[in-house]
């Protein structure tokens, strides 16, 4: 399962409750639509993040698709059809996007269980630290947290190499250091 994700702020001229109903909107139509190869999305709010600017919080869109196939059939749907208003709606009061593409890489996602995830923490490997004791360490964390493990595709996006969702603050070993956030489920289907 891959993920393009999609960080994004509201315009400073535009109130946080219109914002939220037009992204929410959106979402629910993307989801009525059904591209080839979309599992499904899902919005996460947080008071900020290192690569995105200051001031306002940030928007994290989740578009789960079952390969890279399906990366086109999704780009074309957002902006056509049924979802084209609705995402013009949203765009036109965004400010500062920017998306990334990540692979699942341990882990089972529920999307109708996301309102369980209420932190992200974003990490790269260490210099010097193989990718296999990496996985070790987070293999013994995720059975832990139950957390979900993405893992940034091709370079692809300005945040770090991984990301952990999970229920509950992660212990990360010492010689992982990331950034921590609290999340709060917006949008999930079924939600």
């Amino acid at each position: 399962m891959l993920a393009y994700v999609f960080w994004h702020q509201r315009a400073s001229n535009v109130a946080r409750e219109e914002y939220q109903e037009k992204l929410v909107a959106f979402h629910q139509v993307l989801q009525e639509r059904q591209p080839q190869g979309f599992v499904g999305s899902l919005v996460l709010e947080m008071a900020q993040l290192p690569w995105m600017v200051e001031g306002s919080e940030v928007y994290e869109d989740w578009y789960l698709v079952e390969n890279s196939a399906a990366l086109d059939p999704l780009d074309n749907a957002a902006v056509t059809e049924i979802c084209r208003e609705p995402h013009h709606q949203v765009a036109r009061l965004a400010n500062n996007g920017t998306g990334g593409l990540y692979r699942l890489k341990e882990g089972a996602i529920n999307l109708t269980q996301v309102s369980e995830m209420h932190f992200a923490t974003w990490f790269s490997k260490p210099s010097g630290m193989s990718y296999d004791k990496l996985y070790e360490i987070l293999h013994q964390r995720q059975y832990d947290q139950q957390g979900i493990l993405w893992q940034r595709q091709m370079t692809m996006g300005p945040a770090l190499e991984y990301c952990l969702h999970s229920s509950q603050k992660s212990l990360l070993a010492e010689e992982i250091k990331g950034v921590q956030v609290e999340v709060q489920p917006i949008f999930a289907p079924g939600r």
